[in-house]
């Protein structure tokens, strides 16, 4: 069954802005650096507006910049981190948020950027411990819940999954409307064969985001799991319809 990791969307997600005023705070940028090229904060917003995007390349080219010439700036290795995860560069984020947390040991959100990247390296002792720290840092707050559900995931891909429900269980108190922590706590449910509790953990998901493809799928395998064939199959062609194959 798939898991999805729990994204942030001004940390992960390129928000796909093309309005007019994006291009002229280019071309503001542009006249700012030309007349102060050593400038790093400017780099670093340059950086961010190509993010923003989805011009990841030029982004980690003008952030690059920005930790050349503030190379003690935790928010630049950070963003720079981000973008890389974005594209999927993950050996190049962790080191980026080694830099950062070097410098501002105390950010959730690096210790999360950098839980993500292990984790799709497959390193998920070190993407758990990652996310064990984030914790610590905010534990009742957005990236706490972010953290929560995301530990749960690399617990589970260790096989941990007793665990990994303890934490998809965090997730939901902090944000009873978690989709993400509602169907990953199905996924661990259903790895120890408690097809029931699953069930109800998917149309949960599902009562809060009917159009979650995922778990419309995760729905229809436990469903089959229990002999329910007829109610799997509809569940596995809601998510074909739904773009998930």
């Amino acid at each position: 069954m798939p898991v999805d990791l729990k994204r942030d969307e001004e940390e992960f997600l390129a928000e796909g802005v093309y309005e007019a005023a994006a291009y002229v705070m280019d071309d503001a940028l542009e006249k700012a650096i030309e007349s102060d090229p050593l400038n790093g904060a400017l780099w670093y917003k340059k950086g961010i507006a190509f993010r923003k995007q989805g011009r990841y390349d030029e982004a980690i080219a003008a952030l690059l910049k920005a930790t050349e010439l503030e190379p003690f700036d935790a928010d630049a290795w950070r963003a720079l981190a981000s973008v890389h995860c974005q594209i999927g560069r993950h050996e190049e984020a962790v080191k980026a948020c080694e830099k950062a947390i070097a410098l501002d040991p105390d950010n959730a959100r690096t210790w999360i950027l950098r839980g993500f990247a292990k984790h799709n390296l497959g390193d998920y002792e070190r993407s758990v411990e990652s996310y064990a720290r984030a914790i610590e840092l905010d534990p009742l707050g957005a990236d706490g819940r972010r953290a929560w559900n995301n530990r749960g995931a690399a617990l589970d891909n260790l096989n941990r999954h007793e665990e990994a429900i303890e934490a998809y269980e965090e997730a939901i108190l902090i944000d009873p409307l978690d989709i993400y922590a509602w169907n990953n706590e199905g996924v661990a449910l259903g790895a120890l064969q408690r097809h029931d509790e699953a069930v109800r953990c998917f149309r949960m998901a599902l009562r809060i985001e009917p159009f979650y493809a995922t778990a419309w799928k995760n729905l229809g395998i436990a469903l089959m799991s229990l002999g329910r064939v007829q109610e799997a199959e509809e569940s596995i062609t809601r998510a074909r319809d739904l773009g998930l194959e």
